[in-house]
């Protein structure tokens, strides 16, 4: 073959390239688009189709493929977390399942059917049942694995218990799965309780930091199972003397953190309310540990004195040399987290013993901003909710209304401190 012909083929391989290339690159950038449609008149354009309560029946339950179905909110601030995954997730796996967004103020029938606690919620559907549900936000991979569990024809238990393999899978289901399902899964992974995680981390210190309604009888589970027990759990089981006595032969662990992050101190206030009078966090006060070293827990130690609602606390930590300008690893300090709680008590007494109202978050945001943002969005909520003629939210507008009340009043204080005119929030009487 000759140099002539040669050049022919290279540039007929070339041009065949480039096109592959241009198709390639044409495909990619539609999928962006689809994914990332720029905001029309205003409102954000899913690429996710919505579901009704008049078509539920003919797109989910009568569908011949695998379905997704998020339920979701205009005013659920966590589901803008979940949102544009579930719109990934609808381009990537068309035509091999079906995937839908389901607006609960618009359709309140089938979110009060399949009794859905809170949004976000994903539940999976499967020849007119549903197979499964994942609630909170969740990595993508969550559920793409279920998604193909689902089609490849396996049980929603088989793909559960594969899943269970996954390190931030088994964290959610232990923490959140209602606990007959927990027991039930034990049957299959008989160290679903007692396996440490890939940090070295314990479920049952993992449950100790973590407060829910669920969280004392998911102790009670864990601890038939006669788990590791450290010393930092001591604490969070209320075995004050134990822990006593476990420091003596290691002082140093009163300002050890665990394999998540987690100070001794931090797990005695997270379980100081279920505890009550065995709540061991005076003796962790009284054992020597330095608040210097505590900050850098997993959970803000100054959001953990915040949500004690006990200037007692507070004082205490001020005598040990707490300082309450010290910023946690998100940028809060404990006076930003007492003014975003509304908790005016604890932000009258910081300021008093000189906390900082104008001190700026990492991003250049300032304390009237945070407040300012907590605000705005509970106004944006109960708006949402009063104007929906469906769905009964009395409890949540109540709670919605007082804490936009303390929010207006720690804006009102502020604006005091700062010597400033109007600074966001107007007061709204009528609340």
């Amino acid at each position: 073959m000759n140099v002539k012909q040669n050049s022919s083929k290279f540039s007929t391989l070339a041009g065949a390239l480039l096109i592959g290339v241009a198709l390639f690159a044409g495909a990619i950038v539609g999928t962006v688009i689809l994914i990332f449609q720029l905001h029309k008149d205003g409102e954000e354009v899913s690429a996710t189709p919505y579901v009704t309560t008049e078509n539920f029946d003919e797109e989910v339950l009568q569908a011949d493929s695998p379905v997704l179905v998020d339920f979701t909110a205009t005013w659920c601030v966590p589901c803008r977390e979940v949102d544009p995954i579930i719109d990934e997730l609808a381009v990537e796996m068309k035509g091999r399942v079906k995937i839908f967004k389901l607006d609960i103020d618009d359709s309140p029938e089938i979110y009060r059917e399949y009794q859905i606690n809170g949004i976000p919620h994903i539940l999976f559907f499967r020849n007119g049942v549903e197979e499964d549900r994942v609630g909170s936000v969740q990595a993508k991979s969550i559920y793409v694995d279920y998604l193909d569990g689902m089609i490849e024809g396996k049980s929603a238990f088989d793909i559960t218990i594969e899943m269970l393999e996954g390190d931030s899978f088994r964290r959610y289901f232990i923490l959140e799965r209602d606990l007959d399902v927990v027991k039930t899964a034990i049957e299959s992974v008989p160290n679903l309780l007692t396996q440490k995680f890939e940090n070295g981390q314990t479920p049952l210190s993992l449950i100790l930091n973590r407060p829910s309604v669920r969280q004392n009888d998911l102790i009670t589970l864990t601890l038939t199972f006669d788990p590791e027990i450290s010393t930092h759990d001591l604490v969070g089981l209320g075995r004050c003397n134990e822990f006593l006595q476990a420091i003596e032969d290691d002082p140093d662990v009163v300002n050890r953190l665990d394999p998540d992050g987690n100070s001794v101190l931090v797990t005695a206030m997270m379980r100081s309310n279920r505890l009550g009078e065995n709540d061991c966090t005076e003796i962790v006060l009284s054992a020597g540990v330095d608040l210097s070293k505590q900050n850098s827990s997993n959970f803000s130690l100054g959001r953990a004195v915040v949500l004690q609602q006990d200037i007692g606390i507070v004082e205490k930590f001020i005598e040990l040399g707490w300082d309450v300008d010290l910023q946690d690893d998100a940028g809060h300090s404990t006076l930003q987290w007492a003014a975003y709680y509304g908790y005016m008590e604890n932000v009258l007494y910081l300021l008093e013993h000189g906390a900082d109202a104008t001190l700026e978050y990492p991003d250049g945001r300032t304390l009237e901003d945070f407040v300012n943002r907590s605000y705005a969005r509970s106004k944006e909520s109960l708006d949402a909710m009063e104007s929906n003629e469906e769905t009964d939210f009395t409890e949540q507008i109540e709670t919605v209304k007082a804490s936009i009340i303390l929010h207006e009043q720690v804006l009102v204080l502020l604006k005091e401190q700062l010597g400033r005119g109007a600074i966001g929030a107007e007061s709204d009487s009528e609340l």
